[in-house]
């Protein structure tokens, strides 16, 4: 008579547990990407990193004090700098720091800038100094990120145990590529994993409950792309769309979709198109009024895509001629051979370059494969087979950047190393938590790794509604 009194209290013990990770989880992140509590990276490289990227962010701001939030249509940009870029950061702090006159705007019309719009809004309603209100918007932005981290290696901790979401915590916390967007008003790292959380979340909640609402879903994944590219832009959107589809190939393994699994990957894929010819009609709109034609935008945005991707070298010179001759597989041997946790200083006992990450976490998915190969094959482990074919799907998350944007890429190796984390290696250190706790159980393994409750039945996805 006692026992469902005592599975409540089990019950709250453990969401006790979990959100205690969540909130130690958040607070740790928090320190790390609010100015690099940890000193994970070297102070001027993460100074130059910082002040180089919200330059533009800063200069908004200094705009929309001078002529409102809607001058030059909410674009971010720089100040004095008409004819060139100007590289020199300081001199953007300068001017809104001291309040001075913006002579001269250069608006940089490959992002939509919304940060600009709700910043200068923040701004233009607080007494607060300039100097202060740059730190609550960096405040704003890393909290944001670590909230968005931990939401990820909490689901992780409840889904695959407490390992995996340490792991993640652990990563995120110690690694440069997560630091130095994490707390930047620029990056906005939140942003880039809003749509593969939306994902998650409503997949987990149909699994749970057996009921499945499409339009939910799908709009709430439409609503995620659409505001990762006004708050980032359109910077690794390849890797952000990928990134989306993730859930779906994890609970289609978990749960034996069959057909359903490609049904649903196309009504995603339409989703996914929508969201991102949105994005680039807001951002055709805002050229468009900076410009005063609607003609600029689209040769704007043509040759834009032309520049990063797919150019004739020939109608380039310099280094823009050599980033589009580059080959894809010498820009992916690149950023395999960049370090993951901190590229400044490789005398650190515990750097290591991606490619060793990614060997360790082929070897963790062997071990897993070698030591259930019977189970596999009887499919009683499905949720560690989903895990390895989820991880290593996500791979090609951060590829068909490096593979579609080559140019961009190798132009860029200081900034796009952060595409492994979306989601691949977060995942990969999942996945080797998963195992190592296996390693260490106990108990009857075909107990162990039975699946949940929610992923037992053999039939499909309900009706959708």
């Amino acid at each position: 008579m006692f026992k469902p009194f005592r599975e409540l209290l089990i019950m709250e013990k453990r969401t006790i547990t979990y959100l205690l990770l969540f909130i130690g989880g958040t607070l740790s992140l928090f320190l790390s990407f609010y100015h690099d509590q940890w000193n994970v990276v070297e102070p001027e490289y993460y100074r130059l990193w910082e002040r180089t990227y919200e330059r533009v962010v800063i200069a908004r701001l200094a705009k929309s004090q001078q002529d409102g939030i809607f001058s030059n249509a909410g674009l971010l940009g720089l100040a004095e700098a008409e004819e060139s870029w100007n590289f020199d950061p300081d001199r953007q702090y300068e001017i809104y720091l001291k309040g001075e006159q913006v002579n001269g705007y250069r608006a940089y019309r490959s992002h939509p800038g919304f940060q600009g719009f709700v910043f200068s809004l923040i701004d233009g309603n607080t007494n607060f100094s300039p100097l202060l209100n740059i730190e609550i918007y960096r405040a704003i932005v890393s909290l944001n990120s670590a909230v968005v981290i931990s939401l990820l290696a909490t689901g992780m901790a409840m889904e695959f145990g407490w390992l995996p979401g340490i792991l993640i915590l652990a990563f995120s916390s110690i690694s440069e590529w997560m630091i130095l967007p994490g707390g930047n008003t620029y990056w906005n790292l939140w942003s880039f994993y809003l749509p593969f959380l939306a994902g998650i979340f409503f997949l987990e909640e149909e699994a749970k409950k057996n009921t499945h609402t499409a339009s939910k879903m799908y709009f709430a994944i439409f609503a995620a792309i659409l505001i990762k590219i006004l708050f980032s832009g359109f910077e690794m959107i390849t890797t952000t769309l990928i990134m989306a589809t993730v859930p779906f190939v994890y609970y289609a393994i978990l749960n034996k979709w069959g057909w359903v699994f490609w049904e649903r990957m196309t009504h995603l894929g339409i989703v996914l198109s929508l969201a991102t010819v949105s994005g680039l009609l807001v951002l055709s709109i805002q050229i468009a009024i900076n410009d005063g034609n609607f003609t600029s935008s689209i040769d704007y945005i043509s040759k834009t895509l032309e520049r990063r991707a797919f150019g004739d070298p020939d109608d380039y010179k310099g280094s823009k001629a050599e980033s589009l001759q580059t080959n894809d597989l010498s820009v992916i041997v690149t950023y395999l051979n960049i370090n993951a946790f901190n590229s400044q200083d490789p005398s650190r006992i515990w750097q290591r370059p991606y490619w060793e990450i990614i060997v360790f976490f082929a070897v963790c998915t062997i071990l897993f494969i070698a030591r259930h190969r019977t189970l596999m094959l009887a499919g009683k482990i499905r949720k560690g087979i989903a895990l390895i074919v989820a991880t290593w799907y996500s791979l090609a998350a951060p590829l068909s950047w490096y593979v579609i944007f080559t140019a961009t890429s190798y132009d860029h190796p200081f900034l796009f190393p952060m595409a492994w984390q979306m989601p691949f290696v977060l995942l990969g250190f999942a996945l080797c938590g998963y195992v190592f706790q296996d390693l260490f159980k106990t108990k009857n393994i075909r107990n162990t790794f039975l699946p949940s409750q929610s992923s037992q039945t053999d039939s499909p996805l309900p009706q959708h509604q």
